[in-house]
């Protein structure tokens, strides 16, 4: 599927569209990508569509003509166009099944026409200029869901970019409101309210990874309320859509505009007087002459003496704001347990009902002004999918400057270069510590039972037994420690010049913690520094003795030992100590020299050690560079 997908790419494509088909309303906003400008200088303001007259937000409803005939929005439910044979739908974006299925064709055949009437309304985008990126509902999370959801787009005709959720969208819009930013920066939700889901969004700036999760209790459930338990309680009502059902979803979406209605008014202390008129609904002329006479004049009254009366009656026909307090409990209990929470950003048309902004405060432990929203929360996640759409196609572009860089990273030459510092590292530290065994030797040749005349034959069999103990439990650990060091030190220098491509593109995404990173990658020093150990441990030792050997023959030797006998013959056994030891010291730096050019030559000449390690390194470089390339993904599916 993913072959299918639009790839960004700077030469052709100059903007973005994000859509959000909501379950029941419809929006799209479009963006620049400006190639051409640095990270800092990019605005990246989404713009909306306009996408009937000067309405930005439409219903998610469609209706089929027999003749073919599309007709979107409220248009749908015009009296003109439903007619016998129509198909008509409104909060019809349920999770698809087949893709030859009814409800999924009528998705499609609103997605054509939206995708249609965006090319419309926005002079610029022209055929191959631009990508679109499309949101789902935060709860279809199965891969095969998801997969379908982007096939049918595809055969809308749209240039599909890729899908994110709604609740990815809402919380990439929020984060870049002035409002919320602050609040998110230590630990804040979005509280996205649409048509068929609530979801919610835990983002802290300290932790990357968002976390989301969605309940089945959109606002969609009121007007279903108002239609199951008043209008179909209603006898007139219920016996004109038995006998006419294909006006089901019009009725629907007339009890929706009545929920608007109630919800929209600034002062919820008014009466609430609503009518739900047949007449208004359905053409009567297109039905029997005696069934003019009977329902021309029906009507339906809502009466309540306030906003808040009828949100007591919701309470009692289907436990709504119920539902609403134990999403937040079981998300605040099972999914943010011990989190703080700063602030909650709410997004989603339906947050303008007003018993939801005390509850949030309440169960959130928050005062009013932590919770805050947008004067247009029905375009929240269209201006969020664009922009995140936007982040995408650049960060597209970004990844494929990060897999040229780690090609010339893991290149042969370059971990050639990267062996040859690592076996002058090893050597280095085996030379200088070795040393110190001798060092260590000397010192204590020079003291220890001074009641004896202890000889040269005594510091050389110190020595050998010395070196002999630090070969088998010394060394490795100081290899250890020298792979450690050696690929901390890689994975800063790969950090540095990911960065320095990063910055360009997305500043504030740059890799900030390296140590991390090199614990999140499966490498075992403990099994590369054994295969060190079993590769040169049988050789240090006598390396070690070869090269001080050559300075230790003329200490050792008879003739030298007789020499030095008669000019130490009257001096103290403390200074004659001190004089042998140091014959040997006094040539420290020729002997370290000598002992890592041994081992160096080595280390080179084994052919296997070379290839084992090169092998890990460049697999270590590889899963380190991926790892932080990953890092720079934006949540498009």
């Amino acid at each position: 599927m993913d072959y299918l997908l639009v790839k960004p790419d700077k030469n052709r494509h100059r903007y973005v569209v994000g859509i959000d088909f909501g379950h029941g309303e419809t929006s799209a906003a479009w963006c620049e990508l400006e190639w051409d400008k640095s990270a800092g200088k990019r605005e990246s303001i989404p713009h909306d569509v306009e996408l009937i007259g000067n309405l930005k937000v439409i219903p998610s409803a469609i209706n089929i003509t027999p003749d073919g005939r599309c007709y979107i929005g409220k248009d749908a439910f015009h009296s003109d166009f439903m007619m016998d044979g129509a198909k008509m739908r409104v909060g019809f974006k349920q999770c698809p099944k087949e893709i030859e299925g009814e409800s999924e064709q009528l998705m499609i055949e609103y997605m054509r026409s939206i995708y249609a009437r965006i090319i419309e309304k926005v002079d610029k985008l022209q055929k191959g200029n631009h990508i679109v990126y499309i949101a789902r509902p935060s709860g279809w999370t199965d891969d095969e869901t998801k997969d379908l959801y982007r096939r049918m787009a595809l055969e809308a005709g749209i240039p599909l970019g890729g899908l994110t959720s709604e609740s990815r969208a809402a919380i990439f819009y929020a984060i870049n409101r002035d409002e919320f930013k602050k609040n998110v920066s230590q630990g804040g939700i979005v509280f996205d309210l649409g048509s068929s889901t609530l979801d919610f969004t835990y983002l802290n700036f300290d932790d990357p990874d968002p976390i989301d999760h969605g309940y089945p209790c959109g606002a969609s459930i009121i007007e279903q309320a108002i239609f199951e338990q008043l209008l179909l309680k209603d006898n007139v009502f219920s016996d004109f859509l038995k006998k006419y059902p294909m006006y089901k979803d019009a009725f629907l979406f007339e009890c929706r505009k009545k929920k608007e209605a109630i919800y929209n008014t600034s002062d919820t202390n008014l009466r609430v007087r609503e009518r739900i008129e047949l007449a208004h609904i359905v053409n009567l002329d297109s039905l029997p002459e005696e069934d003019i006479n009977k329902y021309e004049d029906v009507a339906l009254k809502l009466r309540f003496s306030n906003v808040n009366e009828f949100n007591e009656w919701l309470e009692q026909v289907c436990h709504y704001k119920t539902d609403i307090e134990n999403a937040i409990r079981n998300y605040l209990n099972q999914w943010i347990r011990d989190k703080k929470v700063y602030g909650v950003y709410l997004a989603g048309g339906a947050t303008r009902m007003n018993f939801l902004k005390p509850i949030i405060a309440e169960m959130f432990q928050l005062s009013d002004e932590q919770v805050k929203g947008d004067s247009e929360p029905s375009l929240t996640v269209s201006r969020g999918i664009a922009l995140i759409g936007t982040a995408d196609a650049i960060t597209s572009v970004l990844r494929e400057d990060l897999e040229r860089k780690k090609m010339q990273l893991i290149e042969p030459q370059r971990l050639r270069s990267r062996m040859d510092k690592l076996v002058q590292d090893m050597a280095g530290c085996i030379s200088e510590t070795s040393w110190n065994v001798v060092h260590e030797a000397c010192s204590d040749f020079k003291r220890k039972d001074l009641d004896k005349k202890l000889g040269v034959k005594d510091l050389e069999t110190d020595i050998r037994l010395k070196l002999e103990k630090f070969t088998e439990s010394g060394l490795p650990s100081i290899i250890s420690g020298v792979f450690n060091q050696f690929f901390q030190y890689e994975s800063e220098n790969v950090r540095n010049e990911l960065n320095d491509i990063i910055r360009n593109y997305a500043p504030g995404r740059e890799i900030k913690n390296v140590h991390n990173e090199v614990l999140d990658i499966s490498l075992d020093i403990q099994s590369i520094s054994d295969i060190c150990m079993k590769r040169i441990s049988g050789i240090v030792g006598k390396l070690l003795w070869a090269a001080l050997g050559i300075f230790l023959f003329g200490v050792f030797s008879l003739i030298y030992q007789a020499i030095k006998f008669l000019i130490y013959k009257f001096k103290s056994e403390e200074s004659r100590r001190k004089d042998i030891c140091q014959e040997l010291e006094k040539n420290e730096s020729k002997i370290k020299n000598d002992i890592k050019s041994e081992l160096v030559k080595k280390f080179m000449e084994d052919a296997s050690f070379s290839n084992i390690v090169s092998k890990e390194l460049k697999y270590y470089l590889e899963k380190l560079i991926q790892y932080n390339i990953d890092r720079v993904r934006i949540p498009i599916e």
